[in-house]
């Protein structure tokens, strides 16, 4: 018998469409239904509240509704990656200097890309509220609209969308970091619960990761998840130790990584 699983995401990835075309999933008995977000606060929201069992995200969001909301989150998988976003600015923005008096549009204000986009911002000496103020408008496409139609100057903007309207690439996260994790996370209570499902959707998701690497030479990205607890903490975010096995155990990926 076929299970659906449900799913959220910000974007359709090649190890999804690789999992799906190759057999992955249809080889565990999985349906997969993919949610397109258009805000992280939603997402994360609705995989509280049940509407997904498995979401792909920052960690930084699981980290903020962890410590902040109290919610009990896991991450399941962590693997090595880059984190592929822009700091996109109107045409009128030549340097962080204009910024100064600015809007800045963010998906949410206190987790995601916004922790390295202010670290950015800090680092060339700017100082929210005094210097810019962050504006939330979703999701990429509600970033790039607000900038559009001229309510704010900048935003994180995924690497290689085509510009219009002038504005241009000033800078990008990826030089902050050494190492990067992409995640999946789950409600640790559903995966008590669904333990079987949710090795079956690992599976999958392992399988089709080593596949499209061309090894079997998968490891939970511990260094990544560790790097940005380490950023959340130098911005002043961060509640308790940089220790990422608060948030995340490698238990359920190495049950069933290929080898």
């Amino acid at each position: 018998m076929t299970d659906t699983l449900r799913t959220s995401t910000f974007s359709r990835t090649a190890l999804h469409d690789h999992a799906v075309e190759k057999g992955f999933y249809a080889a565990e008995d999985l349906a997969i239904e993919v949610d397109i977000t258009q805000a992280s606060k939603t997402q994360m929201a609705q995989l509280l509240d049940g509407v997904w069992d498995v979401v792909s995200t920052n960690f930084d969001n699981v980290l903020y509704w962890s410590e902040d909301h109290g919610s009990d989150l896991l991450v399941v998988s962590a693997l090595d990656s880059l984190p592929r976003q822009d700091l996109v600015v109107r045409p009128e923005i030549k340097s962080y200097e204009d910024f100064r008096g600015k809007v800045v549009a963010v998906d949410a204000a206190e987790s995601g890309y916004v922790t390295p986009l202010r670290v950015l911002l800090s680092n060339a000496g700017l100082k929210e509220n005094d210097d810019y103020t962050l504006t939330e408008f979703g999701a990429t496409d509600g970033r790039v609209a607000a900038m559009a139609e001229g309510k704010a100057v900048g935003a994180m903007v995924s690497e290689g969308r085509k510009l219009a309207d002038g504005m241009w690439v000033m800078d990008a996260i990826g030089r902050l970091y050494t190492n990067y994790a992409s995640i999946v996370v789950v409600r640790r209570e559903w995966a008590e619960a669904n333990e079987a499902l949710l090795l079956r959707y690992l599976r999958a998701h392992l399988g089709a990761a080593a596949s499209l690497k061309g090894s079997n030479d998968l490891s939970f990205a511990w260094d990544g998840l560790r790097e940005m607890m380490q950023m959340r903490s130098d911005v002043g975010f961060l509640r308790g130790d940089i220790d990422p096995t608060r948030f995340a155990t490698e238990r359920y990926f190495e049950e069933v990584r290929p080898r």
